[in-house]
């Protein structure tokens, strides 16, 4: 046991980015990732097999790693791979291209993955080219289990990781209120104050935990069109969502080359609808739910519509 130490020279892929750890050791390279395989009795006590050739780890803080799981970002998109498998793309034809034709090449740094212990979701936030200097202001989400990527979310930090929050005495509660009805948070937050949970290093150099109200949130269905050509009237739209305070309008273009037109925006009535007026030959619904709504799901929407005119 005592012997089990040496070295091993890599020839080639470049300085080592990143390594994750389990059964199997995992080393990412710049061009090149390789799976370390412990072997005892041998005068090398790991065998290092390459798993992958030109490709490697592009941002060295986007590793992430889930129970036997790890993902991360490479020169070729976002990759998933078990520690005794091979990379397999997650981002490909979903959300690699408009993530690197969004984020700031230049503050590489600032994509930064986690994972939330209790959930089966991968984060990486990156700062946008439009973004403030040295802070992110864009995080995706993957949910692995589901194989789904989630919306992009607007928030800004320095960095992100699961910490565990800091736990609370009776004694300590008299530093916060002095009646237990006026505290600012439920006594059944702390018992699990121990669990890790997602949290931010916010822009004031203050750590902070997504526990507050709900933000705002857009949703844009796919473009429908006749399949004859058509133009179509669309009288309503019905939001498919728990949201109680939900708006919708009609986005509208005649050919794929023009820009989308939005409708008035209106919000969801008695009969669970918006009303709309539009006629177009593209269309296409946007729903929003304001910050603060108490919501758990929001799937698209079905609309009400008649097929007018001349082809």
């Amino acid at each position: 046991l005592f012997r089990s130490s040496d070295y091993q020279d890599l020839p080639d892929g470049g300085i080592c980015r990143g390594v994750a750890g389990g059964e199997f050791g995992i080393v990412l390279q710049e061009s090149t990732i390789r799976r370390l395989t412990y072997s005892p009795g041998s005068p090398q006590v790991f065998n290092i097999d390459r798993v992958s050739q030109d490709m490697g780890l592009l941002a060295p803080y986007s590793l992430v790693s889930n129970g036997n799981k790890i993902a991360f970002l490479s020169s070729a998109g976002f990759m998933m791979m078990e520690l005794g498998g091979f990379p397999v793309p997650i981002g490909k034809e979903r959300i690699d291209r408009t993530f690197l034709a969004d984020y700031d090449s230049g503050n590489i740094y600032l994509v930064i993955g986690a994972t939330e212990p209790q959930a089966t979701r991968f984060y990486w936030t990156y700062k946008s080219q439009s973004g403030s200097a040295g802070l992110f202001n864009q995080m995706l989400t993957y949910d692995f289990a589901l194989d789904k990527w989630g919306g992009i979310i607007s928030t800004s930090g320095e960095y992100l990781a699961s910490i565990s929050k800091p736990g609370l005495t009776l004694e300590n509660l008299d530093t916060i209120s002095s009646s237990i009805d006026a505290l600012t948070f439920s006594l059944d937050d702390v018992s699990t104050a121990a669990l890790a949970s997602l949290s931010v290093m916010n822009s004031s150099h203050k750590l902070a935990f997504f526990s507050g109200s709900n933000l705002e949130a857009t949703i844009d269905t796919a473009e429908q069109a006749l399949d004859n050509q058509r133009r179509a009237r669309v009288r309503a739209l019905k939001p498919i969502t728990d949201a109680a305070g939900a708006y919708m309008s009609v986005g509208g273009r005649e050919r794929i080359q023009d820009d989308v037109e939005y409708s008035t925006e209106q919000e969801v009535d008695i009969r669970g609808q918006c009303s709309a007026n539009v006629s177009t030959r593209l269309a296409r619904g946007h729903i929003r739910i304001p910050a603060g709504e108490t919501w758990t799901y929001a799937k698209g929407c079905d609309a009400d519509y008649r097929v007018e005119g001349k082809r």
